[in-house]
Order: structure tokens, then C-alpha cells, then sequence
């Protein structure tokens, strides 16, 4: 009786921890980013998948197509669709909604980002740029879980404070860090410009195509070089940087950076992530925004300031000096 029993509670318990993994939201994500805060707040009552890899997001892609045939089952059976709403994730949440109308004859519910009003979460967001919006990038994700599974409201609130500390601790700079990047100039791709100067703090002398395009900035470091040549010789750092975005087009500021070079402006460009998995090792938001700091930093701190010429020539005087007064003495 006792061994009949034993096994009975063996079963039980085996039961209940099916009936418990079973009860793991499946969520679908149109984007790295959503995925990546949904996993952060969701812990282990969510099990989650993005349709959209950073190369495809803006554009009608076989990859899209061939991640919805890969995980069929579960866009299939998925118990929430959490998209950005707006055009960035257009394309994605498209292709989702016809692949399960089409293919298993269910319509498809999406809880939209944009939609969540500032009445039930006040700082709800679909942007997250700068450590004050990803703030509530985070909140809205929470409520769109909270709504969807208030069961589990309480583990999704302690997972959102705990994020919210990671935040804190990855975005906020030392006293160092703004000192040095308050200084530096850069010209900018127009989504950057958001995270360059609330968070970074850095000096946007203009961005690109918006309010300016790569052409009218390029005719305009022709048309005065010696303005923007003054503006890299008054800051710190030496020079000017250009700033592309990966997701817009990596190559875009190219022209901007040529035409510096043309002219003797001192300069470089480099190019920020604004995605999770947009390049090897950057896993998260917070990863890329680490990255993208670091990128100014360490180039700033790594420099070697080169002797001009023209700074040698009291030296090579002093020397020869030396050589005559050695001389008459011999």
C-alpha cells in the first residue's frame, strides 16, 4: 500500500510540473529588442521568439519566411503576439498575421506597444533609445504580460525591478565618462542623434537625411571647411565623428566622412548598433548600448597624439646647437 502510494505521489508531482511548463506563455516577438525585454520580464513563465533578425526587419525577407517555417508548431499555438506597432515592425507582423491565416486558419491578436496608453502605464513607450525611454519600453512590455497573464502579475513586477536595476547599473555614466563625451562632435545618422545627446551627452552638430541630407552636408564641408575644421580643433578629443547605423544602412555617413578627409578635417566613423543579435556578442539592448559608448570611448582614450613637424623643430634646433657648441669645444 505504502509503494502503491509512493508512486501515486511520484506521478503527482511529475504531473504537476508538466501542467506547470505547460503553463509558460508562448510568446511571439516581431523584433530582437521586444523579445530580448520580454525574456528579462517574463523569466521562466514565458518561453519567447523573435520573426524578424536585425537584416531583415524593414524589408519582405526569405529570412522571416524561413524562421515562421521553422517554428510553425509555435506561431501556430502562441498564446500572445507583442509587436512595437508603427512601421519598423510593419513587414513582420504582415507576414506573421497571413502565415497563420493562411496556413492553420487563425486570426491573429496583437498587442501593440503604441496602443498602450500613458492612462494605465505613464511612461508607455515604443522607443527605446535613450535609458529613460528603454524605462518605459520595459513598463509597457510588463503590462502587455500583466494583462495577458495576471496570474502571474507579481513575478512579472519583481523581473521588471530587477531589469530596471540592470539598466541603471549598464547606463549610467561616471562623472569621467560625461566629462569626455560632453566634448566630442559628431554628425550623425537622425536615429542616433536621440541616444547621442540624452544619454551620452555628446554634441550633435547635425544629423542625416534628417533635418539635412548626406548631400547638403557634404556641399557644406566644401563650401567652409575652416567652420568645421574649428569645430574639431576646439574639442578635446581632436576631431569629428561621423556616426552610421547599422540597421538604416552602414555605409550611409561614408560621403560625409570622405568629404572630411578630403579637406584635412580630422575625423572618423564608426557605426552603432540599435538592435540585440545585430552583430556577434551583442545579446541584448543593453549590450549594444555598452558597444556603442565603448566605440567613442576607447577611441578617444586610445589615440596617440602625433608630433606635428612643425612642433619638432625647436628640438631639432636645440640639438644642433649642442652639435656646434660640442664641436668648438673639440
Amino acid at each position: 500500500m505504502k509503494k502503491a502510494f509512493g508512486i501515486i505521489l511520484i506521478l503527482f508531482l511529475i504531473s504537476s510540473m508538466l501542467i506547470s511548463g505547460a503553463s509558460a506563455l508562448n510568446v511571439v516577438t516581431t523584433m530582437p529588442n521586444i523579445w530580448d525585454v520580454t525574456q528579462e520580464i517574463g523569466g521562466d513563465k514565458v518561453t519567447t521568439i523573435y520573426v524578424a533578425p536585425p537584416t531583415a526587419v524593414h524589408i519582405s525577407s526569405d529570412t522571416i519566411d524561413a524562421i515562421l517555417q521553422k517554428n510553425s508548431d509555435f506561431i501556430s499555438t502562441a498564446d500572445l503576439f507583442i509587436g512595437q506597432g508603427g512601421g519598423m515592425d510593419g513587414t513582420p507582423i504582415t507576414k506573421v498575421t497571413e502565415f497563420r491565416l493562411t496556413n492553420f486558419g487563425k486570426e491573429t491578436d496583437w498587442h501593440l506597444m503604441n496602443e498602450v496608453s500613458t492612462s494605465v502605464v505613464p511612461n508607455a513607450t515604443n522607443v527605446y533609445d535613450n535609458p529613460t525611454s528603454l524605462i518605459g519600453y520595459a513598463q509597457t512590455i510588463a503590462y502587455i504580460l500583466k494583462t495577458a497573464d495576471p496570474a502571474n502579475a507579481d513575478t512579472y513586477d519583481a523581473n521588471l525591478a530587477a531589469y530596471l536595476k540592470k539598466v541603471s547599473a549598464v547606463t549610467t555614466l561616471t562623472t569621467a565618462d560625461k566629462k569626455l563625451l560632453s566634448d566630442v562632435p559628431i554628425i550623425c545618422q537622425f536615429r542616433i542623434k536621440n541616444q547621442a545627446e540624452t544619454w551620452l551627452g555628446m554634441h550633435v552638430i547635425t544629423s542625416y537625411p534628417s533635418p539635412e541630407t548626406v548631400q547638403a552636408i557634404v556641399d557644406d564641408i566644401h563650401a567652409d571647411p575652416a567652420k568645421y575644421l574649428k569645430i574639431a580643433e576646439d574639442a578635446n578629443c581632436g576631431k569629428i565623428f561621423v556616426i552610421d547605423n547599422i540597421v538604416a544602412g552602414q555605409d550611409i555617413g561614408k560621403p560625409i566622412h570622405e568629404a572630411l578627409t578630403d579637406e584635412n578635417i580630422p575625423c572618423e566613423r564608426v557605426v552603432f548598433l540599435n538592435l540585440p543579435k545585430s552583430a556577434d556578442g551583442i545579446d541584448s539592448i543593453l549590450d549594444y548600448y555598452t558597444y556603442n559608448k565603448a566605440l567613442i570611448v576607447d577611441s578617444i582614450n586610445n589615440d596617440t597624439p602625433t608630433q606635428s613637424p612643425l612642433a619638432a623643430i625647436p628640438i631639432i634646433g636645440a640639438l644642433a646647437c649642442a652639435v656646434i657648441f660640442l664641436n668648438r669645444r673639440n
